[in-house]
């Protein structure tokens, strides 16, 4: 089993030719781009890379072919339950390591899809993989109120996705990566955090991946000599 992974820095720069008005280069999961074939272009881009596309449907099936002008195509898929995610969102994920400088992705579909959300960029995994005790919710708004007639009134509000877990066993190199991870995304900058990259059970997977915010800034706490630790939690976006 992979380790954690996470990609801290999305380097989409356009989809389909479009800068400004590419909505699967925005981060409003509400606005997509419909279709089978796209176009990514990123800044120059090498080493260890992640391909995902956030699908805005709650879709069955699908096969993510990603093609570049250095390598050969790669391919992953999706086949899980539907329903699995409230909303519809779901996470189409490949990884590759890229041996030169590229900035143009061919992405295309076994079938119409609508895309969120493109994220391309290089990913980091801890030296010691997560603890146990990793854990994915939903917050629901909605609020339930008593009438006097003792009926239930609900008013049905958004729901979204939610994750944490620990970082238990940072080594010197790993403390320093993730310090910097939570200097410059804050509260501010998404992540896209798998925590079983490639799993051959693919809801479990499509379960513990998200593209999310932190809640707050992750610490890193000095737990054992010469190892640290750091708590994360997010809230997909």
């Amino acid at each position: 089993m992979a380790n954690l992974r996470i990609v801290s820095k999305n380097q989409v720069t356009a989809v389909s030719g479009s800068t400004t008005g590419a909505n699967a280069a925005n981060d409003y999961k509400s606005q997509f781009q419909t279709g089978s074939s796209f176009t990514v272009t990123t800044t120059s881009i090498t080493g260890a890379v992640a391909i995902i596309a956030v699908l805005a449907e709650d879709v069955d099936a699908v096969t993510m072919t990603c093609t570049t002008a250095v390598t050969e195509s790669t391919t992953s898929s999706i086949n899980t339950t539907p329903g699995i995610q409230y909303g519809g969102v779901k996470y189409v994920a490949l990884y590759r390591t890229l041996n030169s400088g590229t900035t143009s992705f061919a992405v295309t579909f076994n079938k119409t899809v609508k895309v969120s959300r493109f994220i391309i960029g290089n990913y980091w995994s801890p030296t010691h993989n997560m603890g146990y005790g990793i854990s994915v919710g939903y917050t629901d708004s909605s609020t339930v109120e008593r009438l006097q007639t003792g009926d239930q009134y609900i008013v049905a509000l958004p729901r979204h996705k939610t994750m944490q877990f620990e970082l238990q066993y940072l080594n010197e190199t790993d403390k320093f990566t993730m310090f910097d991870i939570a200097r410059v995304c804050g509260k501010v900058t998404p992540v896209f955090v798998s925590a079983f990259p490639g799993d051959t059970h693919q809801d479990k997977e499509q379960m513990y991946s998200i593209y999310g915010r932190f809640n707050t800034p992750a610490n890193i706490a000095h737990s054992t000599f010469t190892m640290y630790s750091s708590s994360l939690q997010l809230e997909e976006f």
